[in-house]
């Protein structure tokens, strides 16, 4: 038994543990987005071609199969079941008119699409000779007989059916060639009501006009003709019966009535008694037990719901007095409740209200026994009186058996003889109707036969064009939403703000094809760029308005995200504005300030921490923007420990006296923990998320990492951000308004 709880429990864990995993992978990205009009719009916005190419591939496949789709052809004709019969002769038929009810007519319905009527069309049409039905048409049929005929040349030809229609219609047995044909004109037969009357259409689809007009027409006569069938072999069967049965009822008669006679003789009784006075006793008697029992059962019953709590049985609750104490136990117990708002539990006025209440109560509890002994009184009452009844009706019965006699046995022989006699009646009356019978008329009449079809039914291209469309429609948005749930990068601030929990400092769009990009917010002051740079400095500056922050980390969760160009970026731009600023490439294991800035250090970050070269030494300056740079060198060992040494911590003091504002470039969080290390001596964090690139589940948990180490995560800046195709995932952001704008920059 351990062993069973703990595998279910271990496969309740490891079930929950991939229902998490899957809603985490599947649609965790998901998370913050808004299902508005809005962003339907802008969803259809940018992913109509998909709409828009998987109408057209429905639609030239549509084409396509109406062109290779063969012609087909449907002919109609119309019945009526016949509410009114014509009564030539004024008699019952053996079988009655067919019943009008919805399951009636719904079984003829099946008897119009039987094997039976089926058989007959093909027997009668000669349909096994009709291409589709089993005659040798068509391009294989005629291969395979000239194959047949080359290389079995000695062969027994086989002897086709016979086709008279005396040998056809002497059997319902279907042969294996006319069963493929009962089954094709099944299939292609549609046989239903029209509603709200009793007219059955009946259609036949088939690769001809005359053909289907042909089959559908002797469909419906034949299933006439199957009514007249029916109706004569019943009469004619029950014609036979009848006369048989008479004889032997004629028998039956003489012998009763014989019987009758020769015991009235034998008993010396000249005629039969009526209903006596006992009878009658007897008849009342039985009534009153019938009545008392169920007076009895009626207390029992109500005996046996006190057990389940005799305040909800109906004497109690419709009790005039028990419903005055009620309302009296209502009444005190509010007065109750009111004062031990006030009181303690032992105060005088809350012992008088107790008392008063288990005063009320017990008149309850008393009306309620009385009540209890009623019922019990009333069943002792009721057995006694159907026992004294019970008594009395067996000894009216004994008395009853004794007196019967032969008085009952002559009403029994005289009660059968006028059975047997008028049961011979109706038989030979029923007879003589049968016989006169020479008119049957089917149930049913054609109202309209069929015309020849003058169009195709099938293919009707409109339709087929119309749901091929809507087809590549309800396609293209499921792609579409697939496309979507498989996007699982940033798009917009607003879901930067709703998943990460962290405001939005701007974005940033992509630098293509430009010369000198790392001084590309120099070289072009008044850039779309430019001024996002400068958007998220004044964001920054305004995130702590008393503490501007002196000290800035800038990080992202992968590599290859834009965060050492903005770095060199946000630093050159307050260079420009004449501030002193200090650009540290904390980047040890892939430095890249240097290199995008022209610069061939001689020592960097690592060999000032590690006391092998001094500030002056390591410093550089870049002459475009007036920056001061301390890169650092690749491959460095030991990065980690040298980023969170005293050295550090002293050094950082240090560059706060001297500089205005310190920029660190640091490597990726989920890369490596020198970040995390680093956030320690920092004022402010601004993460680096790439647009529509970064996964939002790798961004959140980068953030989480930085939180866990008390990181002062000030915001996240969205880079590399392509203008013209953001605009179409929604409103309020700077790439929708880009182009209205887009005439104060200068690029």
């Amino acid at each position: 038994m351990a062993n069973t709880q703990s595998m279910q429990d271990w496969g309740k864990n490891a079930f929950n543990d991939l229902l998490k995993l899957l809603r985490t992978q599947l649609f965790g990205h998901l998370e913050g987005v808004e299902w508005t009009f809005n962003t339907t719009l802008s969803m259809l916005q940018r992913r109509w071609t998909v709409i828009a190419g998987c109408m057209a591939a429905t639609l030239a496949l549509c084409v396509l199969l109406l062109i290779i789709t063969p012609r087909q052809y449907t002919a109609e004709t119309l019945l009526q079941i016949n509410t009114r019969t014509e009564q030539v002769t004024d008699m019952e038929d053996v079988v009655s008119g067919m019943s009008t009810t919805d399951s009636a007519v719904r079984t003829e319905l099946d008897v119009l699409t039987s094997r039976k009527v089926a058989l007959r069309v093909v027997r009668n049409q000669n349909l096994l000779l009709e291409p589709g039905f089993g005659g040798h048409t068509g391009v294989f049929s005629l291969l395979r007989n000239l194959i047949t005929s080359a290389f079995l040349p000695l062969a027994t030809p086989t002897q086709p059916p016979v086709n008279t229609p005396a040998a056809r219609l002497t059997t319902d047995i279907e042969t294996p060639e006319e069963s493929k044909a009962i089954n094709t004109l099944i299939r292609n037969l549609d046989v239903g009501m029209k509603p709200r009357s009793f007219s059955i259409n009946v259609r036949y689809t088939a690769g001809s006009p005359e053909l289907a007009q042909r089959v559908v027409n002797a469909i419906a006569q034949e299933y006439l003709n199957n009514q007249l069938e029916e109706r004569f072999d019943a009469t004619k069967r029950a014609n036979d019966w009848i006369n048989g049965r008479l004889k032997q009822l004629q028998q039956n008669v003489q012998r009763s009535e014989l019987a009758v006679r020769k015991f009235r003789e034998d008993n010396n009784l000249t005629e039969a008694l009526g209903v006596t006075l006992s009878d009658q006793q007897l008849s009342e008697l039985n009534s009153q037990l019938i009545l008392a029992r169920t007076q009895l059962a009626e207390a029992e019953a109500k005996v046996v719901s006190t057990r389940r709590g005799v305040g909800t049985t109906s004497e109690v609750l419709n009790n005039p007095l028990i419903q005055n104490l009620r309302i009296q136990e209502t009444e005190v117990r509010r007065k109750m409740s009111d004062l031990a708002s006030r009181y303690g539990p032992m105060h005088p006025r809350m012992q008088t209200v107790r008392n008063e209440l288990a005063n009320v109560q017990g008149k309850i509890n008393e009306e309620m026994g009385k009540i209890r002994g009623s019922l019990d009184n009333d069943i002792d009452m009721s057995k006694a009186r159907v026992n004294t009844l019970d008594q009395q009706l067996q000894q009216l019965q004994q008395r009853n058996q004794l007196a019967s006699g032969p008085a009952v046995q002559l009403a029994e022989l005289e009660r059968q003889a006028e059975a047997e006699r008028s049961l011979y009646e109706s038989f030979l009356q029923r007879g003589r109707q049968i016989a006169q019978m020479d008119f049957i008329q089917a149930d049913a009449r054609v109202i309209s036969a069929a015309e020849l079809p003058q169009k195709p039914s099938n293919p009707k291209p409109l339709l087929w064009l119309m749901a091929a469309l809507a087809l590549g429609a309800g396609m293209g948005v499921v792609f579409m939403l697939l496309l979507e749930l498989l996007d699982s990068g940033f798009r917009t601030t607003q879901q930067l703000e709703n998943v990460l929990a962290t405001p939005a400092l701007g974005l940033l769009g992509e630098l293509t094809e430009v010369a000198d990009v790392p001084h590309y917010v120099v070289n072009k002051p008044t850039s779309a760029y430019t001024e996002g740079v400068r958007a998220i400095r004044t964001a920054l500056q305004y995130a702590k308005p008393d503490t501007p922050p002196r000290v800035v980390l800038i990080t992202s969760s992968v590599p290859q995200e834009g965060k050492s160009i903005f770095a060199a970026s946000l630093a050159q731009l307050t260079a420009q504005g004449g501030g002193r600023v200090l650009l540290v490439d904390a980047d040890m294991r892939r430095p890249s300030i240097a290199k995008k800035l022209n610069l061939e250090p001689k020592a960097g970050l690592a060999e000032l921490l590690a006391g092998q070269g001094k500030l002056k030494d390591v410093l550089l300056n870049d002459k475009v923007s007036n920056l001061h740079i301390i890169p650092s060198l690749p491959n460095t060992q030991f990065a980690q420990e040298l980023l969170g040494s005293e050295k550090m911590a002293t050094l950082m003091n240090g560059w706060r006296k001297d500089y205005d504002l310190i920029v660190l470039d640091c490597p990726p969080v989920m890369a490596v923990a020198d970040a995390v290390t680093l956030a320690k001596l920092c004022d402010a964090v601004v993460f680096v998320a790439r647009w529509g690139t970064t996964p939002r589940l790798l961004v959140s948990h980068a953030l989480k990492q930085l939180r866990a180490a008390h990181a002062p995560v000030t915001g996240v800046v969205m880079t590399r951000v392509d203008l013209t195709k953001q605009k179409a995932y929604g409103y309020g952001d700077y790439g929708y308004y880009y182009g209205k704008y887009k005439d104060y920059y200068t690029e």
